[in-house]
């Protein structure tokens, strides 16, 4: 989104547009440079930055982040961690595939949100459940009028209030408006993306009491996540607790994610031979993992955990996998068929999951009637006009 206000210029997200990316490349048809990518429209043009102050990025799904190294020196750009991002950086860096065009080529000045707090372009940044941590909202006090754009966001999270408070350091987007009675949002820019999707609304908790009512049938539970959905790793983590399940984590990127909990439960322990980086928990070898355990790791690297396992003969006979649908799917370039054939092959019972990172069309009403917007303009949707509809709009 960019926004002209007179003299001021700010673009809130630049993301990648996947949609037209797979209309010209598959696995082994890559693209060749930014500029490559830029023509094509997958990436902003450069007259789309033309005498912006100013970039915001509501969380780093690559749909929002975009590539950085597209974005001309001269901006400032606004990440929500900066921790989580080097790591990130780090790891797209020597990556063989184009992934490697996403960090930054050369000095783009870059600094970490700070929530609750209005700053020199009248930027607020009000914390929101999504399945990527952190993720932000925009509030703009502009010169004539108020906008709120919300990024991604779900309406119910993993976490109670309190969980939320504690990880954000602060309320929800949601908490911080319902207690602002002089706050009046002139234009409202939300996201729509489940807006004419078929699929079934399973909240957070209706996805958690699926995963308890299979876990308690089983020793061993394996769970896949996408590396940035803290949330779900911390609903996990408590579920173990609670079933007195060893917690294990068996992916870099997830243990690197579950430093940012102000509260754990109880301590993870990390397989050192399928995590390598340097985090304060404890690590065990594969071979030392319990008979009752439920393991943390990524998509991409859950059928080597499973050869591994079988190899040290650790793979329970009873062991159920548990994939969480990850979202943006094509981020992951996982093919759930073939990764269905190893677990079948390796004998291992299968279930996939989707607890949206999003909210859903019936949840609109709440959304309008705290917000209270006297404009709304709908993004990231394949239905606008149903969305009209919804809202009562022509």
């Amino acid at each position: 989104m960019r926004i002209e206000d007179k003299d001021r210029v700010l673009v809130f997200d630049q993301g990648i547009r996947f949609d037209v990316m797979n209309k010209y490349y598959t696995s082994f048809i890559t693209p060749r440079s930014i500029a490559e990518l830029r023509d094509l429209g997958v990436l902003p043009r450069s007259e789309w930055y033309e005498n912006t102050n100013s970039i915001y990025i509501s969380h780093m799904h690559l749909d929002h982040l975009g590539a950085l190294s597209n974005i001309p020196s001269e901006i400032k750009t606004f990440l929500p961690s900066l921790s989580i991002y080097n790591y990130m950086e780090e790891k797209w860096s020597t990556s063989p595939t184009w992934l490697s065009l996403i960090p930054r080529k050369y000095y783009v000045e870059i600094e970490e949100l700070k929530p609750f707090k209005t700053d020199k372009n009248n930027v607020m940044a009000l914390p929101v459940s999504h399945s990527a941590f952190p993720a932000y909202s925009f509030l703009y006090f502009g010169r004539d009028e108020t906008l709120l754009y919300t990024g991604d966001f779900r309406v119910e999270g993993f976490l109670t209030e309190e969980e939320f408070y504690d990880l954000n350091q602060g309320e929800s987007m949601f908490g911080f408006i319902e207690g602002k009675q002089d706050l009046r949002v002139d234009t409202l820019i939300i996201e729509g993306t489940n807006i004419g999707s078929s699929r079934l609304p399973i909240s957070p908790e209706q996805a958690i009491n699926i995963i308890r009512k299979v876990a308690k049938s089983h020793n061993q539970v394996i769970a896949t996540l996408h590396g940035l959905d803290l949330e779900y790793a911390y609903a996990l983590m408590k579920l173990s607790e609670e079933l007195k399940f060893g917690f294990y984590v068996a992916s870099s990127q997830i243990a690197n994610l579950l430093q940012k909990i102000p509260k754990l439960p109880f301590k993870p322990k990390i397989v050192e031979s399928l995590a390598e980086q340097l985090v304060p928990f404890e690590k065990i070898a594969l071979e030392e993992i319990e008979e009752k355990s439920l393991i943390l790791v990524s998509y991409r690297e859950a059928i080597d955990l499973v050869k591994e396992l079988a190899s040290a003969g650790k793979l329970s006979n009873d062991s159920v996998f548990i994939m969480s649908e990850p979202e943006p799917q094509v981020e992951e370039a996982s093919e759930y068929e073939v990764i269905a054939n190893w677990f079948s092959r390796m004998g291992v019972e299968f279930y996939t999951i989707r607890a949206s990172g999003h909210y859903y069309p019936y949840q609109l009403k709440t959304i309008l009637k705290t917000i209270k917007p006297k404009k709304v303009q709908v993004i990231h949707t394949e239905k606008p006009e149903l969305f009209n509809i919804l809202i009562g709009e022509k």
